[in-house]
């Protein structure tokens, strides 16, 4: 994989999509493939009828598996204590923002079955926005309101003018430009995310802000270690649901049993709501949000307008993030689908999504790869069901009842500890097989740099080591040496002895296998070609040897000439 272009790798999950036609496979944006090999590819699945009922059940599985998730990537944007007291609005706004983005794909996407909300690629920078204008604002003595407008002004902006930019790039055709962006730089920030998303599902389930590594020392409290249990161990159980199950409704089945046994659990141990609460497995009850108090949540005249600046380096990280993240979302439907996508003009839609998003106060997200191919391999291919998905979260965000209130908070931490096992082993277990050991290494190394220096300088160190690994391999001397292959073609008895005794000699074997390593350059071809002419037992003048060193491929010269004619002096020699 080079810093240009982000090649296929074989036996792997990468590869690359066509965004034009008449353009081979191998032509496009990288993608990631996410499917288990017992898959069966839904391109092969024929389209099957569906009824209303079918639409609303789908519809109904889709948000049954979202809404948990978006709580908890409430919980990872807003983890500073200034924005604790308004936790359930906030929470309501960012399942408001996922349903600005379904409108949108449900709109404009290609696909009548596309599912989009808020996602999890863009949450460390959101979060770390927020953290920078949190702190920033209390550090001057600011107030609490402050701090919720500002960051209610500036992380919709930076969401707009996000999708302002993508709009342009899928537009005008120009997504090759996120390739350019090493792919192991991602692959160690997308596996930070998995880590960032189990922090934050763990302090969910204890209610304690986790922010350090140091904070981990919660966990040797028996009381934090015990409502931190159940979440771990549920989490495991979706994982190895959504990875082993065949069939799709187990996982949504999986995540309503969980809340309704703890509930079973409660009613047959005589336990009341609020002795669950007083324990600390629900959270603390709040006043009913009404949808009016979204809008009172900002206050332009105490916005700090300068905190956009300070936020500047952090959203271009974001853009190409969330564009190289979209990318590979689109290019995973695509596969799974066996039909080619135009990456440039589906991301036209991702950037509407966001544009509308951040006009409307919300946030980032995009295409949800897992849900759309869920839906798409249910056979309902109708916009209805993204309809019903939008019904569902409004009714969420206008109902008097905060789940935060209701709801076990080990489960709603499990929802994204379940996301950060699942990153953690993507990218950096199951990605080892796919990945030279360098180019590992610089995802492991970006990994820990974010963890050490922070999320911006972390990436670009990440990058610069990407950077020196590349020049390190591409400047490195090529190396020729002989390896012990034969042919695998069928041959006949008598064929195959004389091959055995003459093709392949122990002592003088007549055909010999040569295997180069290593870039070759213009200066370094006469090296190679010595080293070849020394194996195969030919020697020539060095006159030839610069001919054949300079010539084109397309012309011929005394050695090429006689080796198509099988003309070689006998004793091997050329002058």
């Amino acid at each position: 994989v080079t810093l240009t272009s982000i090649a296929s790798m074989s036996n792997s999950s990468y590869g690359a999509i066509s965004n034009d036609e008449g353009k081979s496979p191998s032509d496009g944006l990288p993608l990631l493939l996410k499917k288990e090999d017992n898959d069966k590819s839904a391109a092969e699945e024929e389209e099957r009828g569906y009824t209303f009922l079918h639409i609303v059940i789908y519809a109904i599985i889709n948000v049954i598996i979202a809404v948990p998730g978006l709580i908890g990537y409430a919980s990872v944007i807003f983890n500073h204590p200034s924005f604790q007291p308004h936790m359930a609005e906030l929470a309501k706004l960012v399942i408001f923002s996922s349903f600005v983005h379904q409108l949108a794909f449900t709109l404009f996407s290609s696909l009548s079955f596309a599912i989009g909300t808020v996602q999890d690629a863009g949450l460390i920078f959101l979060s770390a926005m927020a953290n920078t204008i949190a702190n920033e604002i209390i550090n001057d003595g600011g107030t609490i309101e402050e701090v919720i407008s500002t960051t209610l002004v500036v992380l919709p902006l930076g969401t707009a003018a996000l999708g302002l930019v993508l709009m342009l790039l899928g537009k005008f055709r120009l997504l090759d430009i996120v390739s350019y962006l090493p792919m192991p730089v991602i692959g160690g920030y997308l596996a930070f995310i998995g880590y960032f998303c189990l922090e934050a599902g763990v302090a969910l389930c204890i209610g304690k802000s986790m922010t350090t590594i140091s904070d981990w020392a919660y966990l040797l409290e028996p009381r934090s270690l015990l409502l931190a249990t159940p979440g771990l161990l549920a989490a495991l159980i979706l994982t190895i649901i959504s990875r082993k199950a065949k069939n799709d409704a187990v996982l949504p089945t999986a995540m309503v049993a969980i809340p309704a046994l703890f509930y079973l659990v409660l009613y047959f141990c005589s336990v009341t709501l609020d002795e669950a609460r007083d324990s600390g497995w629900i959270g603390e009850e709040t006043p009913p949000v009404a949808p009016k108090e979204l809008i009172h949540l900002v206050d332009f005249n105490l916005v700090h307008w300068s905190m956009i600046k300070k936020c500047m380096g952090t959203w271009v990280g974001m853009l190409f993030v969330v564009a190289f993240a979209s990318c590979l979302d689109i290019a995973a439907v695509s596969i799974d689908m066996g039909k080619p996508l135009d990456t440039n003009k589906e991301m036209v839609t991702v950037g509407a999504s966001n544009f509308m998003s951040g006009l409307l106060f919300g946030f980032t997200g995009s295409y949800i790869f897992s849900q759309t191919i869920f839906t798409y391999r249910t056979g309902c291919h109708s916009r209805l069901v993204g309809v019903f998905i939008m019904a569902a979260y409004l009714f969420v965000c206008v109902s008097p009842i905060n789940i935060l209130s209701v709801a076990p908070l080990f489960f709603l931490g499990s929802t994204l500890i379940f996301i950060g096992y699942d990153l953690l082993w993507e990218w950096l277990v199951d990605i080892r097989e796919k990945l030279f050991l360098m180019e590992y290494l610089v995802l492991l190394t970006t990994f820990i740099a974010i963890q050490i220096i922070g999320m911006d300088f972390g990436i670009i160190f990440g990058v610069v080591v990407a950077v020196i690994d590349h020049v390190a391999s591409t400047t490195r001397i090529s190396s020729l040496q002989r390896v012990m292959k034969r042919s695998r073609a069928v041959w006949s008895n008598d064929h195959w002895q004389l091959l055995q005794l003459h093709g392949y000699h122990p002592s003088n074997p007549k055909i010999v296998t040569l295997e180069l390593s290593g870039p070759v350059f213009f200066g370094s071809s006469q090296k190679v070609m010595d080293e070849i002419m020394d194996e195969i037992g030919l020697s020539v003048s060095e006159d030839e040897v610069k001919k054949m060193s300079m010539a084109s491929p397309h012309t011929s010269t005394h050695i090429s000439g006689l080796r198509r004619n099988n003309s070689f002096p006998k004793n091997r020699r050329v002058q």
